[in-house]
């Protein structure tokens, strides 16, 4: 985390941000999270630590730290991003039992743009795509 809080705060300080403890709070939740988190739960664990942030100044750190692509949303949650290297689409697959959440890469974007374009006349420009089921470590609980 200490190398991606300086590139963070560099990424910040050349827009004019402010790396308040705020965001430093909202980064660490995230940090280690293996579910996607949603603002009222950000709200309640930075409660927990001491940091009372209101719900809309927590929408928009996670908007900042969504246009640095650090964090990824998925209906209506957050989850930091597994692989800041990758800038393409970003799906998850999502346990619906410990609603742990795995960014998940899959190169086929091209292809089902073709067959919109070709059959629907339509120019696809984002996937957002999340994948429920039983994860790996749940699957073995039977």
């Amino acid at each position: 985390m200490r190398e991606t809080l300086n590139q963070i705060t560099q990424d910040f300080n050349s827009r004019g941000w402010r790396m308040t403890t705020g965001v430093k709070g909202i980064l660490k939740i995230l940090k280690d999270a293996r579910h996607l988190f949603s603002v009222h739960e950000i709200k309640n664990k930075m409660l927990f630590t001491g940091n009372n942030l209101d719900s809309s100044t927590i929408y928009r750190i996670l908007e900042k730290l969504e246009q640095l692509k650090v964090i990824h949303e998925f209906d209506g949650r957050w989850k930091m991003c597994a692989n800041q290297e990758n800038k393409d689409e970003h799906h998850f697959l999502i346990c619906e039992k410990c609603g742990q959440a795995d960014e998940l890469f899959l190169d086929y974007k091209n292809s089902i743009s073709d067959q919109l374009a070709k059959e629907k006349n339509f120019l696809l420009k984002h996937v957002h795509l999340g994948f429920y089921g039983t994860c790996a470590n749940c699957h073995r609980k039977k």
